[in-house]
């Protein structure tokens, strides 16, 4: 198992397709994903952290960082990010050992790098640099906010009455909202995300 357990940089670079390098890369890249391809490959995943996201509300609001709950949130090895695939050449194994190594991160990691993604596609064009997009921006400031929480819950003790956690985590909610709208996705209070989705890239670019 190989953990990358460290900022979503590190997701950038272990679970990107060529052409999603690329489409992260600014001014310079040359060419952008598309709205409909950018639905289609980060919608999944974006659905899936909101809804984790939306599961911890009753319980940060006890202000107990060291609940199970916050803790797996931002747990670099909490979620599997890429599974294992095994390594063959025409149905044959050319190593010791074909099964391939899966990567892990936390859920909060695979949400920075999922949002940044999405809010990227949604660009008119490709010289308009990632940070002035109202997108981008609204994810950067969610970020923010969830990166001073994940310093409290990932300290060496975290606190069991921790009010400023809370009040990131309130003030990333709110910021969440506004992320949502601008990436087309329902808002927070629609219901939309009390099931679990799934994180494959989908076929459609449709809300599921």
């Amino acid at each position: 198992v190989v953990s990358t357990g460290s900022a979503a940089a590190a997701v950038y670079v272990g679970w990107m397709r060529p052409e999603d390098a690329v489409a992260s890369g600014g001014a310079t890249a040359g060419k952008y994903t598309t709205i409909p391809i950018a639905k289609r490959r980060y919608y999944g995943r974006v659905q899936q952290a909101v809804h984790e996201f939306l599961l911890m509300g009753p319980i940060v609001a006890q202000a107990d960082m060291t609940s199970g709950t916050i803790q797996g949130f931002f747990d670099p090895n909490g979620v599997v990010v890429v599974p294992a695939r095994r390594s063959t050449i025409n149905g044959q194994c050319t190593k010791v050992d074909c099964r391939g190594q899966e990567i892990r991160d936390s859920r909060y990691n695979d949400m920075k790098a999922s949002m940044y993604l999405l809010g990227n596609a949604f660009r008119i064009n490709q010289q308009k640099a990632p940070d002035n997009l109202p997108t981008v921006k609204a994810a950067k400031k969610f970020f923010k906010e969830m990166d001073a929480m994940e310093k409290s819950v990932r300290s060496k003790s975290p606190k069991t009455k921790d009010i400023p956690a809370v009040k990131h985590y309130a003030a990333a909610l709110d910021i969440l909202d506004e992320y949502l709208d601008l990436v087309e996705l329902p808002p927070i209070d629609s219901g939309h995300y009390e099931k679990e989705f799934s994180t494959l890239v989908g076929e459609s670019s449709r809300i599921t």
